[in-house]
């Protein structure tokens, strides 16, 4: 067993936290309600967890003589637990508030929802606006979406199975087989199944840091998000051609060709495009202009080089940028705009939809979508020998394992780049 005390420091005042383990499987923290001053921490010791001395905190003496108090009470307590064969979170959790004097807070800690439908509705709320345990910042728009997305499917899942009142505790791995199963039963397709678990677990995982259950099935290897790597097209140099050079007389058409463009040599991801139309600004370095911007998704500040065929769309626009269009808006009409520029060859789509693998041949239009430009970037940028990192450095991925996952390039193209390695000479 092994009882710490940290040190949580507040704009006025700093706590000392206790975090009590035994074994993997029980962890109990609480506030020791003892306070330090702002301007004291620095008398803290990391490594000892106590107050140095000297020091000019004047019940130094006192405060560390109730830390160690409070650290043989609870392991007193836990021997005790053991020899009764009582040993749970739970009889931790409760001998240890009666020793901090926590007995009075029961009701106020467990304010937060137990039914899983409420807890999800609880943590969209409070993290839109507070700072996400997993990304230190709130939920951003698009990653506030899927996790709405994810409630809907929760929801549509309750309901399929006409089930009330469901809370932490009843997930198992009968309900995991089931919450695939229902998605399989709706002909969703294996990555959307996979995100679905990953929030889910991402939900559960929170509502168990903030002691609403102690359910640890969600940790076990069964309860895992699944994925496949599935054959999204890129559109090559030469169809971005065709589509840059297209006659468009509708302007909304114009619009979403050339903002597609721009993500085509570029590589932003479809939201920072959305934000960079709205108010575009480029910087000069020496001969060449950069877009220079902080990724919504990663919060990286990139510079993104300016190519040729961006300045020509400039041009033809006047000197202006094309106006900011929804994601939404660009899939609609860029499949239309493919169509037109006659990038029309077959194309066979691979990937699991309703549990069954599924290939899906049409026109290659047909599956050019906002996503694609992005695709097109990475692709075209290795297919041209720029190096994976330098890639990288603009499109934020953060591993080349994501990012060789993500680039469409054939695996005989992949085996021609690694052969011009000095290695294979």
């Amino acid at each position: 067993m092994k009882t710490k005390f940290k040190l949580r420091k507040g704009s006025k005042t700093n706590t000392i936290l206790l975090d009590f383990r035994h074994g993997a499987s029980i962890r109990v923290r609480f506030s020791t309600q003892i306070n330090i001053s702002k301007g004291h921490e620095k008398f803290w010791d990391d490594k000892k967890q106590r107050i140095k001395k000297p020091s000019s905190i004047i019940n130094d003496t006192e405060i560390n003589k109730k830390l160690n108090d409070i650290e043989l009470d609870i392991e007193s307590k836990v021997v005790d637990l053991i020899g009764q064969k009582k040993l749970s979170q739970k009889n931790c959790k409760h001998e240890i508030k009666k020793i901090l004097g926590l007995e009075d807070e029961e009701e106020s800690e467990n304010q937060l929802p137990k039914k899983v439908l409420d807890y999800m509705d609880w943590y969209l709320k409070y993290y839109t606006i507070n700072n996400s345990p997993t990304t230190k910042k709130p939920l951003g728009k698009g990653t506030l979406k899927s996790y709405k997305n994810m409630r809907s499917y929760f929801n549509r899942y309750l309901r399929s199975r006409k089930i009330k009142d469901f809370v932490f505790e009843d997930m198992n791995e009968e309900f995991y087989n089931d919450f695939i199963k229902f998605g399989n039963q709706k002909h969703y397709s294996r990555n959307y199944i996979g995100s679905m678990i990953q929030k889910l677990k991402t939900i559960i995982g929170s509502a168990y840091d903030n002691d609403v259950h102690e359910n640890r099935e969600f940790q076990k290897r069964y309860f895992s998000k699944f994925s496949e790597e599935v054959n999204h097209p890129y559109l090559t140099v030469e169809e971005l051609d065709k589509i840059f050079n297209l006659k468009l007389n509708l302007e909304i058409e114009r619009n979403v060709r050339d903002a597609f463009l721009i993500a085509c040599y570029t590589g932003m991801r479809v939201q920072d495009l959305f934000l960079f139309l709205k108010e575009p600004k480029l910087i000069s370095e020496g001969k060449r202009d950069y877009i220079h911007m902080k990724q919504q998704k990663t919060g990286n500040e990139v510079y993104i080089p300016i190519n040729e065929k961006i300045k020509r769309i400039i041009k033809r626009r006047n000197g202006e940028f094309p106006p900011k269009i929804d994601p939404s808006v660009i899939s609609k009409y860029i499949k239309s705009i493919s169509k037109k520029a006659k990038i029309n060859d077959e194309y066979t789509l691979i990937k699991t939809i309703g549990g069954s693998v599924k290939k899906i041949t049409e026109p290659k239009y047909k599956f050019i979508s906002s996503h694609t430009a992005r695709r097109s970037f990475c692709t075209n940028a290795y297919n041209a020998g720029v190096a994976p990192h330098k890639i990288m450095a603009i499109s934020g991925h953060k591993t080349e394992k994501v990012f060789y996952n993500y680039i469409k390039a054939s695996a005989k193209f992949k085996a021609r780049q690694i052969a011009e390695h000095s290695f294979f000479n």
